[in-house]
């Protein structure tokens, strides 16, 4: 076990001291915040399809005034942004038809109004239906007096269809919570893949492998380097989140503490002892330059799939696809740091990822002490030739 730890300390301090290494570790933090603003300016875009607003109040006028309004609103192509219909009971709707629903309530000369929204609506697009609401009321009282009257006083209160009960004021930290940790995971993992595969290719051409191996196992050295990885990988995370941290806390972003940083956290920390596994199989065997940045551009495809399908899992985050690649090895980890914030997910769903992760990290590692020495003797073999 010495030896093993011996190996650990020496790879980690041969990355440590590369400069692309420290290079690397002052610039992600720094992409990392510029991303997450940019992605969160994105985010108060809407989606561009008519939404359906169900609105429950027992005055006509009110509804009337209300949808003749929100139909005004268009988009770009002149098509609205909103679609009302009214709804005789509050509870009587389909959450999966409307994109938000109202209940309004009058008091004398005041206005309880409820809004239960889905993810489909951004921030800005709550935010209209709240001033149009308002605005419409006003006018319906306005005409329906033929003189002046008192301001009503409005109390709205909104949360998601979802059961966490997420306000639109929450959640753009909810999404960037989640946003950042997969950004960090896929920076993490490319960054010390490529490293890793490329100083592995080295250590075979300089013949540093064979000295290792005539005094210690391809196993010992095998998790030598893959403790030396995930060392490397945590030293790059505690200080990219520090840094982050100190930023955010000093800007108008905060942490809120409803997020689950916890299983936030160890999904990040599954996904790159997965995908780290994968990395030091595949640079056991391969034999050139060209060969193992193929093989590890493949590889980092997986990463690219939840980026590109964030909107179809932030709109559907229970669909079959959502489910598809939660339970396949490679994904788990990217989707499940996406829906952790979303919906709320079952302990059984939890720990069945985690296990799946967990063996998944077994059997690569497996896989790859039984073929590591072989990796080596192949090179040289091909080498000779």
């Amino acid at each position: 076990m010495k030896k093993v730890f011996a190996i650990a300390k020496w790879e980690f301090l041969e990355k440590v001291k590369n400069r692309l290494f420290l290079a690397t570790l002052f610039i992600a933090p720094i992409l990392i915040i510029s991303i997450s603003g940019v992605a969160g300016f994105f985010t108060e875009s809407n989606l561009n399809y008519t939404k359906v607003v169900g609105i429950q109040t027992e005055n006509q006028n009110y509804f009337k005034q209300i949808s003749s309004e929100l139909e005004k609103i268009t988009e770009t192509e002149k098509q609205p942004e909103f679609i009302a219909i009214r709804l005789k009971s509050f509870e009587s709707r389909n959450e999966e038809f409307y994109d938000a629903v109202v209940n309004i309530i009058e008091h004398e000369n005041a206005f309880n109004i409820d809004i239960q929204f889905n993810f489909t609506l951004s921030p800005f697009e709550i935010e209209k239906i709240k001033n149009t609401i308002e605005s419409s009321i006003l006018k319906s009282k306005l005409i329906s007096s033929n003189t002046t009257t008192n301001i009503p006083d409005f109390n709205f209160s909104q949360k998601s269809f979802n059961e966490n009960s997420i306000t639109e004021k929450n959640f753009h930290q909810f999404f960037m919570s989640s946003f950042a940790f997969l950004f960090l995971l896929i920076v993490v993992i490319i960054f010390s893949g490529s490293t890793f595969i490329r100083a592995l290719l080295e250590e075979k051409s300089t013949h540093i492998s064979e000295i290792l191996l005539s005094s210690v196992s391809a196993k010992e050295i095998l998790f030598g380097k893959y403790l030396g990885l995930i060392f490397i990988g945590l030293v790059q995370t505690i200080f990219w989140f520090g840094i982050s941290y100190l930023v955010l806390t000093r800007t108008s972003i905060s942490f809120h503490n409803e997020v689950n940083y916890f299983l936030l956290v160890i999904y990040f920390l599954l996904g790159y002892l997965i995908y780290t596994s994968i990395f030091l199989a595949i640079g056991s065997q391969v034999s050139s330059e060209n060969e193992s940045q193929q093989i590890t551009t493949l590889v980092s495809l997986f990463l690219i799939v939840p980026i590109v399908l964030s909107v179809q899992i932030l709109i559907a985050p229970t669909s079959l696809l959502s489910n598809i690649l939660t339970y396949f090895p490679l994904t788990t980890s990217p989707i499940m740091l996406i829906k952790l914030n979303l919906i709320d997910i079952s302990i059984s769903e939890i720990l069945l990822t985690i296990i799946i992760q967990l063996c998944s990290i077994f059997i690569i590692i497996s896989f790859a002490s039984k073929f590591f020495a072989h990796g080596f003797t192949r090179f040289e073999k091909k080498k000779r030739n």
